[in-house]
């Protein structure tokens, strides 16, 4: 079970463990989900190579396991996608952690068999409501934010509309 659960590359939940954990439960103003995707990481695994890539996935997972809070869930979701749920937190907060992933993992010289790489993230947040949503509307507007943060030049952390806890 715990095989079917974990992502065997970075040892992070994979994404049917994240939903198995989130996925039926409201989401609350007080819980972020945070989305993650490096940066033209195809065009790394096509100029140095898989084992280039994978070690990339391993640097950026280590990074964010490295800030997790206690009650804190870190996923890769696929491929070059990774997701964090943070509970009992503020925008501020989470921007802040964030982007401390964020620059921590471009200041990373990842070495390669054929040299030293620096890769980069972008990544989009969403809180839940008062009311409560569902798990998958915050992981799609934390989505949505991410794609605006790599149509504003890759490289940032960018707050979905639905930001604001409380």
């Amino acid at each position: 079970r715990h095989n079917a659960l974990t992502d065997p590359l970075t040892g992070l939940l994979n994404r049917r463990a994240l939903f198995d954990l989130h996925g039926d439960a409201p989401v609350g103003a007080f819980t972020a989900v945070v989305v993650f995707d490096l940066d033209n990481f195809k065009a790394i695994n096509d100029e140095f190579g898989h084992a280039a890539g994978d070690e990339v996935l391993k640097v950026f997972a280590r990074e964010l396991a490295g800030n997790l809070r206690p009650g804190d869930v870190a996923a890769r979701m696929g491929g070059e996608e990774f997701a964090l749920v943070l509970k009992r937190t503020l925008p501020e907060t989470v921007e802040a952690t964030a982007e401390a992933i964020r620059a921590a993992f471009a200041a990373h010289h990842i070495e390669t068999e054929t040299g030293s790489l620096i890769c980069t993230v972008s990544a989009g947040f969403a809180f839940g409501t008062k009311e409560g949503l569902g798990f998958d509307k915050v992981l799609n507007a934390a989505d949505k934010a991410l794609y605006d943060a790599k149509r504003a030049g890759r490289n940032r952390v960018t707050a979905s509309p639905l930001r604001r806890a409380g």
